[in-house]
């Protein structure tokens, strides 16, 4: 036994990178192999639903691994029993079974003797009730059982394998969720960035990854901030965004705002629909969201129109016409000067408008509206016109 205070120092150091990079749990298991004399170290995650399970053991023979993984995982009487024992408990593998048991069934003789795997002491880390994890440490019977000082340092590092299985947990979960939400704003088919409170980008769907690489119009400095052709749309942009992240309160029928963004003598200008996000976007880790913009490109346009808003949503004619205002950018001031009714009507319409369309938010309804099947939403050129 080979194991001072500055090599379980090092080991638990190794373990919090682990929990930040999956790939470095081989390291941690050759590591805990070596402080303890040990010939394998493996941690095993079970899926109870999918009944598989996945280990990390790379002393472990590779087609030992995968005959373990394919085969031997659903003939070990060991696990059941293990996952019935408290969490954090440190047993040897006799404790589980006593030997006269364990040396009459198929896995002993199969599997565990010729890979010398007779010596073992471990623990369960985890178990939520449908997924488990445990690890351990093998060695021969020749090599003599483990001894307390082995069964001090695993307990020791018990708290520090759960907290970064923990960590890997939710990291897995942000991901995913980053995946998802990426994912749904590409299948928008309309360009959206969400930008910072300093219109800094933190991310963009591929339809606006295609607009900024143009750099006509929009473009990332260096420091990633968003910028547009000219300094003016530019500090008008940064406005809109900077006023809607200050505004407090859940109400956003009135923040946010609208600006063109010229590109030139020959091509349209690009419309930009600022929308203040007050929920938290968790799948971007620590940066906070501020706003999400839509980006209108003119020569690419295309949309639900007022008419396929009625059909789809059971909307009225005013109510769909404040929708595509919304949509296009041109706010309730707009929408209410286009229609000639008040602010406060055009309001009251947009409240309709969220209760029909199940959102409560400007950028729910955004998302909703682009998201309708094109079926239902896209009418013929003449169904756009607003009666």
């Amino acid at each position: 036994m080979r194991h001072g205070l500055d090599e379980r120092v090092a080991l638990i150091e190794l373990v919090y990178e682990a929990a930040l990079d999956r790939h470095v749990w081989p390291k941690v298991a050759d590591r805990l192999a070596d402080l303890t004399d040990a010939t394998i170290c493996q941690i095993s995650t079970y899926d109870g639903v999918a009944r598989t399970a996945t280990d990390i053991a790379p002393r472990m023979p590779p087609e030992a691994l995968r005959s373990y993984e394919d085969h031997w995982v659903y003939h070990n009487p060991l696990i059941a029993i293990g996952r019935r024992k408290p969490i954090g408990l440190v047993l040897s593998i006799y404790d589980l079974m006593p030997r006269r048991e364990l040396v009459q069934t198929s896995i002993y003789g199969e599997f565990f003797l010729p890979l010398g795997l007779e010596e073992k002491i471990g623990a369960k880390l985890m178990d939520d009730g449908s997924s488990w994890a445990a690890f351990g440490i093998w060695r021969p019977a020749r090599m003599g059982a483990f001894d307390g000082s082995s069964a001090g340092l695993l307990t020791a590092l018990i708290p520090h394998l759960q907290r970064a299985l923990e960590l890997n947990a939710r990291i897995a979960e942000i991901e995913m969720a980053r995946t998802s939400s990426s994912e749904l704003l590409d299948q928008l088919g309309k360009a959206a960035i969400l930008v910072d409170g300093a219109c800094r980008v933190l991310f963009a769907n591929r339809t606006a990854e295609r607009i900024l690489a143009d750099q006509l119009g929009m473009r990332r400095d260096v420091e990633g901030v968003l910028r547009a052709s000219l300094p003016s749309e530019t500090c008008a942009l940064h406005k809109l965004v900077a006023e809607g992240a200050k505004r407090a309160g859940g109400d956003e029928t009135g923040a946010g705002g609208s600006q063109r963004v010229w590109r030139g003598k020959s091509r349209a200008p690009l419309t930009v629909l600022v929308i203040p996000l007050r929920a938290a976007t968790d799948w971007l880790g620590s940066r906070r969201t501020a706003a999400i913009l839509f980006v209108t490109d003119p020569e690419h346009a295309s949309g639900p129109t007022a008419a396929g808003l009625q059909y789809g949503f059971g909307l009225t004619r005013t109510e769909a016409a404040v929708a595509i205002e919304v949509l296009n950018g041109g706010g309730l001031k707009a929408a209410a000067a286009r229609l000639g009714i008040a602010p406060t009507t055009a309001r009251t319409h947009l409240t309709a408008v969220f209760d029909k369309t199940n959102t409560r938010r400007q950028a729910d309804l955004v998302r909703v509206l682009l998201q309708k099947d094109s079926a239902i939403c896209n009418g013929s050129p003449a169904d756009h016109r607003l009666r």
